[in-house]
């Protein structure tokens, strides 16, 4: 199965890791870019990340009507200490301090739509449970999602980050990334489908 991950437009992050073999991906991080919800926030913060003042790196920069790649998902960013070998960091656009309120509005609601679709396709991609890692459960090397926040009280040295924040809608936003592996999974298991009986009757294809 194919994924648009690695074909959206592409602002490459000063600050990334080329791998030559493949990288052991087993973990999705989920920050906040501590920018405004508008609807270039994640080209301006992309363009930040090419900069000589950005200090990290993330795979993807998510707005309301935008995703942008900075970098590729089989080099390594700048992410959160302890989680950049193995992790896919993914920035929404928004504040740690936002409600659930406030994540959930109408610009929050369309970003995390968005956000959810992609996060899915790494999911498929990575085989990665689209589930919330507990503190413990990131230490053991479980598979799952987990917030920057979780990557500080794990790892050291951190500098404290608390994104998402305690607002972060996580029931919502992992059940809408559940809703879309389901989708994604549909869709494989029909083109396999497909390609079985064309396979197994020599039909052509249309």
């Amino acid at each position: 199965m194919s994924f648009e991950t690695d074909s959206w437009p592409y602002v490459p992050a000063r600050l990334q890791v080329k791998w030559d073999k493949k990288r052991p991906v087993r973990v999705i991080v989920m920050h906040d870019m501590e920018a405004p919800e508008k609807d270039k926030t994640a080209e301006n913060v992309a363009r930040y990340f090419q900069s000589a003042a950005a200090g990290g790196s993330a795979h993807i920069c998510v707005d309301s009507d935008s995703i942008v790649q900075c970098v590729l998902d089989n080099n390594q960013a700048a992410g959160a200490n302890g989680v950049n070998k193995d992790g896919i960091h993914v920035e929404l656009a928004g504040y740690a301090e936002q409600t659930e309120a406030e994540w959930l509005d109408a610009y929050g609601l369309l970003m995390l739509e968005r956000a959810a679709h992609a996060v899915a396709q790494y999911c498929m991609k990575y085989d990665i449970p689209a589930i919330q890692l507990t503190n413990e459960e990131l230490v053991s090397g479980k598979k799952g999602i987990i917030g920057h926040y979780q990557a500080s009280a794990v790892y050291k040295p951190n500098k404290g980050h608390n994104d998402p924040g305690n607002g972060f809608p996580w029931k919502f936003f992992l059940e809408r990334v559940q809703v879309q592996v389901n989708v994604y999974r549909n869709l494989a298991a029909a083109k396999d489908a497909e390609e079985l009986i064309f396979t197994q009757t020599g039909l052509p294809k249309d």
